[in-house]
């Protein structure tokens, strides 16, 4: 029996949960053993400190990332249980955020396309039948083709927001390079999950 839309909108959550804790794993950096602990107890004392540290911002960086997709989701939800398609702008999507400066406007305007992509994939999504996850991909795209030209749209849209991130808010050298491993990881991910869903076809 085909999954019903509650169904549908948890298994896309928990797949979107277990991609934003992977992807925080492999770019928040881990903090390294040492030998020397053994010798000198306080280096292992300074190492817990370091590691509750390491959980706290894995943690942190995985929320961030799943509750950009969980508002579009939420949006995508809604339209489908309405029926009606709805446009959603920076007040529906950040409430309690202040746009203030031109820059910040810009941003959530940036975003707002990021989140407007994610939310008609979402809502694709839901529409679909199919006992799992990958039966909701295959019956949305068809192909590979068609799924990563929705990848490779949100990609774009992603780029736009980093070089405006660069250029106004993390500006420093070891922001752009968190940024790049960021953008790297999240591209074979990405990768890896287009071949997983649409596993026997030539990707």
């Amino acid at each position: 029996m085909s999954l019903n839309l509650r169904e549908k909108y948890d298994i896309i959550l928990a797949h979107e949960r277990q991609f934003a804790y992977r992807l925080a794993k492999d770019v928040v950096k881990k903090p390294e053993v040492s030998v020397w602990m053994i010798l000198l107890p306080v280096l292992f004392v300074h190492h817990m400190m370091k590691m509750t540290q390491y959980k706290t911002g894995i943690h942190t960086f995985a929320s961030n990332i799943l509750g950009t997709k969980t508002k579009a989701l939420d949006k995508a939800l809604q339209d489908v249980e309405t029926g009606a398609i709805q446009e959603y702008g920076p007040a529906d999507y950040f409430p309690d955020v202040p746009l203030e400066s031109k820059q910040e406007i810009e941003l959530a305007d940036k975003q707002i396309k990021v989140l407007s992509l994610m939310k008609q994939h979402y809502r694709t999504l839901l529409e679909q039948s199919g006992n799992a996850l990958e039966d909701l991909v295959r019956g949305a795209y068809g192909s590979s083709g068609a799924y990563r030209f929705y990848l490779n749209k949100l990609a774009e849209a992603e780029d736009v927001i980093n070089r405006h991130l660069r250029e106004n808010f993390h500006t420093s050298e070891e922001a752009g390079a968190v940024m790049s491993r960021i953008e790297e990881r999240m591209a074979e991910m990405r990768e890896e999950e287009l071949r997983f869903f649409f596993q026997g076809e030539a990707v």
